[in-house]
């Protein structure tokens, strides 16, 4: 059976906005390049995420060579260079872990503040904005829920289709690595992977939660809870958690690009 192969790269620069397609995507220890570099907080530093707030999942980056453009519904879009990015620091906390962030122009907090109807700021991480997964050392990561990359499969959307709503898609699940041509849920059986140069190792399964019952472009939710429902009926991890995708780590950076074989080392 030939190897799977990768399908899919997407990187969310703003932690809980619109995702971004890619062909190629540098993995670095911390993650892909650009994926979730920025968050917006509340004025005491406590991340906001679209679990409470939908409506950042219409908050759309544009990368250009020295920034990124923003834009949201009903709002002109916002030129950030990162020049503009001061040197000064706050706290911010991300779950339970807290670190300190360079702020962002007061003319990016204002749109953003107007845009969700509340005062809000936005944060970058840098290279000093240190942070670690589960609280190791070894596993750096930048403002992502808890691990560097999320890997998923097509097949095992697939099987999440056949057993729920058929118009599930992939981006619900705001993964940053998608494979195909695996059979599914096959990613749950494996511990280490290559694709080129990088390797990565599989550490979790991801737990999910409500954002998934929300449409991934409207922030609107499903009546039904789907498909978070029918994904707690078909697939559980060992300890009984409802579970889509992995969470992986960078063990060896490099360039991943779509297309390329995705090897299985262990």
């Amino acid at each position: 059976m030939p190897n799977p192969v990768v399908s899919g790269l997407y990187i969310y620069p703003v932690k809980s906005g619109a995702q971004i397609a890619l062909p190629s995507a540098w993995a670095e220890t911390r993650g892909l390049a650009m994926d979730r570099r920025f968050m917006v907080c509340d004025p005491e530093g406590m991340f906001i995420t679209a679990r409470k707030d939908p409506k950042l999942l219409e908050l759309v980056s544009t990368l250009v060579h020295d920034g990124l453009i923003l834009s949201a519904p009903g709002k002109l879009p916002l030129y950030l260079h990162y020049d503009q990015i001061s040197e000064e620091r706050r706290q911010v906390e991300v779950w339970n872990d807290i670190l300190a962030g360079r702020r962002c122009p007061e003319a990016v907090d204002a749109w953003l503040s107007d845009y969700l109807g509340k005062p809000v700021h936005l944060v970058y991480n840098d290279a000093e904005s240190f942070r670690v997964a589960g609280r190791a050392a070894e596993r750096p990561v930048l403002f992502a829920d808890g691990y560097p990359i999320l890997l998923t499969s097509e097949s095992s959307l697939q099987a999440l289709r056949d057993a729920g709503p058929a118009d599930t898609e992939m981006r619900r699940f705001r993964p940053n690595l998608v494979i195909s041509g695996a059979p599914a849920w096959a990613e749950d059986s494996w511990k280490k992977i290559r694709i080129g140069d990088v390797e990565l190792a599989l550490v979790k399964p991801c737990e999910r939660c409500i954002l998934i019952t929300r449409d991934p472009l409207s922030g609107e939710k499903s009546p039904h809870s789907e498909p978070l429902r029918t994904l707690a009926r078909i697939h559980r991890s060992d300890d009984g958690r409802v579970c889509f995708g992995h969470n992986l780590m960078v063990t060896k950076p490099g360039l991943i690009e779509v297309g390329r074989e995705v090897e299985i080392l262990e």
